[in-house]
């Protein structure tokens, strides 16, 4: 290619890109990537930042990683690894991420990036590396204009670690901290003291910012949640109309939509609650698009279970593993367990997920396809690691201690689980499979590749038929060590059902667990449930599905099986 070509080629592509036309920007400059003797960094930069604009993470990362090589002094290479780290962290590869953003801060100074110092503590935050966020958040605190960044990265670890005395302290600290305080920061410290239910701290800093702020739309989102904490569901549609919903921001839109969902719910208008719950979806498989979605569960479907018979015998501790799928009650039972002084309840931490990572980075393996493969040397190093990764949290078992492990998705890691702890007990909440299905559709669901597919109403009811025929193989294959508890009994007769489990753990419970919402109230609980489980137990939320019944019959005949062989019914119970 001539040079004069190749430069009018480059001038296209970039006025293309200035245009905001993304898609003939790519297609323009791809006319020089494609040799890749014509390649140089501001090509293949410029392709990078066009694919990572339009949301290509996984083909933006790849070019970034392609642009290494071409780099041609440390503030190319230093810039590539921040992009790379920028990638990484909206895919969920916070571990990747953590390591280009410090690979980055090695090359031209910490100070000197501190515009990604922020996201690199964010990431810190999702790997439970606390102690690497304090130090990073100390070190911004000394950086010009950084002390509020680093001072939101503490807030947001003393709120993961269940820290509400630290946590308001440092609330304090951040609002004093300059006789002018930024919008975002007041929005940040309301939206943190909202979740950790402290509302009347909450009301006064809206009553400030109805003062400092005039006429934003957050302001009235937070007085509709506050409205909605308080049971008046006619003042929380009244604020959020559709053209305020439209001043939003993309997050909070979709938790607008979620809210008034609920309140014309509580006023049995539930077309308009439905539409609200759909807008939501809609915005929230809008988000997903674009991404590659690895489906664990095919993967395991296809996986030989047989050398889990082949396992020696376990002679460490046991931990108990908790599941079901998302929404069946496992985080009511957890907080009823937590009441007993000999139990360790850990809550949808990343203790088994850190462990399939360990597989590929440490041991170089595929999870799942070669789980087989792992020698016993390495299943005891994943072990060490487990119980090493609980103590990081700040959690150290007594000897007579008994940790309860709670997440819903380690239903699909079972295999996994039992190569770990042969003889490991199994807690399994159950729920109708339409309720399941419909309150999964009702979430704000999180940004990770599980909850990708769960957005849409259809989606909840395929993605429950196949996590269950993969069940029902487990059931068939594996040695489980397996109590199975309904959510409709649970809420029924907590006394009876919770005995039972307590049985099956082999310990005797004191009456704690009767006031189990007390308990709850002193913690900051992180799960889509938080606002639930600090009720006294309520009966509320059983067979709302009857309500929605026109609009989910399409998709019921994708449980029906499942109604039947958990011994549920298809119509209203008698």
């Amino acid at each position: 290619m001539k040079p004069e070509m190749r430069h009018a080629i480059m001038e296209k592509a970039v006025k293309a890109l200035q245009a905001g036309k993304y898609s003939q920007a790519l297609s323009t400059i791809g006319k020089i990537n494609k040799l890749k003797s014509q390649q140089d960094y501001k090509s293949l930069e410029l392709e990078a930042y066009v694919l990572f604009q339009q949301q290509k993470l996984e083909r933006a990362l790849a070019s970034y990683k392609s642009l290494l090589a071409l780099c041609e002094n440390q503030q190319q290479r230093s810039a590539t690894y921040k992009n790379m780290a920028k990638a990484e962290k909206l895919l969920g590869l916070f571990s990747s991420a953590i390591e280009h953003f410090e690979q980055s801060f090695s090359l031209t100074g910490e100070a000197n990036n501190a515009d990604v110092a922020a996201a690199l503590g964010e990431c810190y935050l999702e790997e439970d590396r606390y102690h690497d966020l304090g130090t990073l958040a100390e070190k911004m605190k000394m950086w010009p204009g950084q002390f509020a960044p680093a001072q939101a990265l503490l807030i947001s670890s003393a709120k993961r670690q269940n820290q509400r005395a630290l946590i308001l302290r440092l609330i304090e600290e951040l609002l004093s901290h300059s006789k002018f305080v930024e919008e975002w920061q007041l929005e940040f410290s309301i939206d943190t003291l909202m979740f950790i239910r402290e509302h009347q701290h909450a009301e006064q800093l809206l009553q400030q910012a109805q003062i400092d702020f005039v006429n934003k739309a957050w302001i009235s989102f937070y007085q509709a949640e506050l409205s909605a904490r308080n049971g008046h569901s006619e003042h929380v549609i009244k604020l959020l109309s559709d053209e305020l919903i439209d001043r939003l921001d993309f997050m909070r839109q979709k938790a607008a939509f979620k809210l008034r969902a609920e309140a014309y719910d509580k006023q049995k208008d539930y077309s308009a609650a439905f539409a609200d719950f759909s807008a939501m979806a809609s915005l929230n498989h809008q988000r997903v698009q674009g991404q590659t979605r690895t489906d664990k569960v095919a993967e395991f479907q296809k996986l030989d279970l047989s050398f889990i018979k082949q396992l020696a015998e376990a002679n460490e501790p046991q931990p108990v593993f908790m599941m079901g799928f998302n929404r069946s009650g496992t985080t009511l039972l957890e907080n009823i367990l937590d009441t007993q002084p000999n139990i360790v309840a850990l809550s949808e931490t990343r203790s088994i997920y850190n462990l399939t990572q360990s597989i590929t980075s440490q041991f170089n393996k595929r999870y799942p396809q070669d789980l087989a493969t792992l020698t016993e040397d390495e299943l005891k190093q994943l072990r060490e690691q487990y119980f090493s990764y609980i103590q990081s949290l700040g959690l150290a078992p007594l000897a007579n201690s008994l940790i309860v492990d709670k997440f819903p998705l380690y239903t699909v890691d079972l295999p996994f689980i039992l190569q770990l702890f042969p003889k490991a007990k199994i807690i399994f909440c159950l729920r109708h499979p339409i309720d399941t299905c419909l309150s999964n559709f009702q979430q704000n669901s999180a940004n990770n590749q599980e909850q990708a597919w769960l957005n849409q109403l259809g989606d909840c009811f395929k993605r429950y038929q196949q996590v269950f025929k993969l069940f029902n193989r487990y059931q068939a294959e594996l040695p489980l060590n397996i109590h199975f508890v309904r959510y409709e009994d649970l809420v029924e007769d907590l006394e009876k059902e919770a005995s039972k489990v307590f049985k099956f753990l082999g310990m005797s419970a004191n009456s704690h667990y009767l006031e189990f919402e007390k308990y709850a109230q002193q913690k900051i609980v992180m799960s889509a449930s938080s606002n639930q489980v600090v009720k006294p137990i309520y009966t509320d939320s059983r067979y709302k599905w009857l309500n929605y019944q026109q609009f989910l019959q399409p998709h019921i005949p994708k449980v029906a099986e499942f109604i039947e062989r958990l011994g549920y019914q298809h119509d209203a119970p008698e």
